[in-house]
């Protein structure tokens, strides 16, 4: 009888699940429309001399924080009002509900196009969960994602972005 009921539960969870993971063609169809005028947002040609050229790095002293915009984008802040912003290789659904990056970098304190990274939460990093004697391994368990190049915006793009994809 327990047999039953444990099987009974995972056909629900994974039906569940799976309608859960299921979108409509309405929605992929206006996911595709707002990955399109982002795209159009970010072929705005900026002054090269005031705002700089894209990069392939961005050294930790030239940002002090960053903030998801949606599951393709990343927006760094950097000083003096610097922003820029990196288009992943591929959606990353985790950047929706991490706010610290792991990046496994080659470059020494630069992030560059190409690095990889996986998202984890702030508090779910060892020294919150474990003892200190129990910190060995990963703490993320999310996929691995990879940075592209980073491209200078001002903070109008951005606004745009972010009022894009809350229509979604």
């Amino acid at each position: 009888m327990r047999a039953l009921k444990n099987a009974t539960f995972l056909i629900l969870a994974a039906a569940l699940l799976f309608v859960g993971c299921a979108t409509s063609p309405d929605y992929q169809k206006r996911r595709q429309q707002v990955d399109a005028d982002i795209d159009e947002i970010l072929s705005l040609q900026l002054d090269p001399a005031e705002y700089g050229e894209q990069k392939r790095c961005l050294s930790d002293m030239e940002y002090r924080n960053f903030r998801p915009l949606g599951d393709r984008h990343i927006l760094f802040v950097g000083r003096r009002g610097k922003l820029w912003i990196n288009t992943l290789r591929a959606r990353c659904p985790d950047l929706r509900r991490g706010d610290v990056l792991i990046v496994r970098s080659f470059s020494g304190s630069r992030m560059c196009d190409m690095d990889s990274f996986e998202v984890s939460d702030w508090f779910a990093w060892p020294w919150y969960r474990r003892w200190p004697w129990q910190w060995g391994g990963s703490w993320t368990t999310g996929m691995r994602c990879s940075l592209g190049k980073f491209q200078p915006v001002l903070e109008n793009q951005v606004e745009e972005i972010e009022a894009l994809l809350d229509s979604l």
